[in-house]
């Protein structure tokens, strides 16, 4: 897999030498509208501590990225995403971590770009109250998660306070979503489960945040028909995916890319149209406006 691995790269970087990759770019994903999620984004690297344990990006890793970005797309807000008349692209953050407030949003605001913060509402209402995956990967490292260090379990595994929520939803630039109460696979809960942690989020992040909270995103990208129904039902007027399982729905299954390097190469190979065709089409009416007309 590491030879696999290494080839791609290799193939990559050739093919961004080249400026191979910048015009399939111009001919492919010009015209129309990726959508990008992050997650976390620390402060710093830490040597000591292994790669897959930190969050993706560094501060100075995002500023890159947005850099990058900036000088070949225009960066959306939800409206101009779902309207359609002009490319560009749509930020996305999952999970609601305390990072995304702390070294994400400097970065956002230095760039005046538009974000969606999508918030799972557990490691809200008690931040150290880690959502599984923060879990599974602390343990990785340090065993108990009681052995983690203050700093770093701020730096990693936090989620936001409700005072940074609260700063968020007034915050020009960030748009509030829901990521459900605790990210669990959404196809393997029951149907009450599933209705609470659709109904659940949405009602905590409407109360503190005064937004009307339109928009989800289904954690690790887990969704299938019945899901997908669940969260229409439940008021939702849109639902992010990762890949489109191609359910029928496609106001609930908004494809994205996830982005986890910040070299030049692999932006351009992820943003050059050949991984994935960029959305051309609106996705609602010129006078509907997201967030507004929900239950």
């Amino acid at each position: 897999m590491n030879l696999i691995r290494q080839a791609a790269d290799i193939a990559t970087r050739l093919l961004w030498y080249t400026r191979m990759l910048e015009v399939a770019r111009r001919l492919l994903a010009s015209r129309g509208r990726f959508v990008l999620v992050f997650h976390g984004v620390a402060g710093r690297r830490y040597k000591d501590i292994p790669h897959a344990v930190q969050p993706w990006h560094t501060a100075a890793e995002f500023q890159q990225t947005l850099r990058w970005l900036a000088t070949r797309f225009s960066f959306l807000t939800p409206e101009e995403f779902f309207r359609g008349d002009q490319s560009g692209v749509l930020l996305t953050f999952d999970d609601g971590l305390a990072n995304n407030v702390t070294h994400a949003l400097p970065v956002l605001e230095e760039f005046e770009a538009p974000a969606v913060f999508f918030v799972s509402t557990q490691h809200v209402i008690a931040p150290r109250n880690w959502l599984p995956q923060k879990r599974r990967q602390a343990r990785r490292h340090w065993a108990r998660e009681e052995n983690v260090p203050e700093e770093i379990a701020v730096e990693f595994f936090d989620g936001m306070s409700v005072d940074q929520l609260v700063d968020c939803g007034i915050h020009p630039l960030i748009t509030i979503g829901a990521h459900t109460v605790s990210h669990p696979l959404l196809t393997q809960c029951d149907d009450q489960q599933l209705t609470y942690e659709l109904i659940e989020t949405r009602k905590f992040l409407r109360a503190v945040t005064g937004q009307p909270v339109a928009t989800m995103a289904y954690p690790t990208g887990d969704y299938d028909r019945r899901v997908a129904t669940a969260v229409r039902d439940a008021g939702y007027q849109a639902a992010f995916a990762v890949d489109s399982r191609r359910v029928g729905m496609p106001l609930f299954e908004i494809e994205r890319l996830g982005l986890y390097e910040a070299h030049p190469a692999y932006l351009a190979a992820k943003l050059s149209g050949l991984y994935r065709r960029p959305i051309r089409e609106p996705l609602l009416p010129e006078q509907h406006k997201i967030g507004h007309g929900s239950g």
